[in-house]
């Protein structure tokens, strides 16, 4: 059986899956020239104290996409987040995930927790 390290900050560090898209087309269309400029930057807010960007895709056609963070909590995201929805008005939908290495850790505490009669 394969044994897996976890550092003891991962256990702490909040997973946030972020689906995102624009209300119109133009909207996304307008945005482009904003965020090809940020990425050309190197994502200067994508990394700062309690929050990192893991990774992010995007469709550019219907102007949505799908990111994976890690935050010390939810106010960290909404930081990022911020200037995105004030900026170009981007609609997101934000959902708190475990990592698998979290789940491993986490599912001997379920599991006893939904044995209790």
């Amino acid at each position: 059986m394969a044994t897996t390290w976890l550092s003891p900050f991962s256990l702490f560090v909040q997973h946030y899956l972020i689906v995102w898209s624009f209300p119109t087309v133009e909207g996304a269309w307008e945005s482009c020239p904003g965020f090809a400029d940020y990425i050309n930057a190197g994502g200067p807010g994508d990394k700062f104290d309690g929050f990192e960007l893991k990774y992010r895709v995007c469709e550019p056609v219907s102007g949505s996409g799908v990111a994976i963070a890690e935050a010390s909590d939810i106010g960290k995201v909404w930081a990022h987040l911020g200037p995105w929805i004030k900026g170009y008005g981007i609609e997101f939908d934000v959902t708190a995930v475990v990592s698998d290495a979290q789940f491993a850790a986490m599912w001997p505490g379920v599991e006893a927790a939904a044995a209790v009669e």
